[in-house]
């Protein structure tokens, strides 16, 4: 089983996106060989982003300390 990790404050992931699932109120992004799991504040920010058009592809997931944008990401 692949690690379940936090995104601590402008610590960043980055990796091919396996898939995503929604468990309210997580989000978890699995990446293969861990998976980054995003509370509600977090997902909130990017959850419109995250189309199935995206696995496969190559993403990066930045958790901030904005109020704003507490999670960032792009694709790469």
């Amino acid at each position: 089983m692949n690690e379940a990790i936090r995104l601590k404050p402008w610590e960043e992931a980055c990796g091919m996106l396996q898939s995503v699932v929604e468990e309210f109120p997580y989000l978890t992004l699995d990446f293969g060989k861990f998976r980054v799991v995003l509370g509600s504040d977090e997902a909130s920010n990017i959850k419109s982003r995250l189309t199935g058009e995206l696995i496969g592809k190559r993403i990066s997931v930045l958790r901030t300390d904005i109020p704003d944008k507490p999670a960032l990401m792009r694709v790469i």
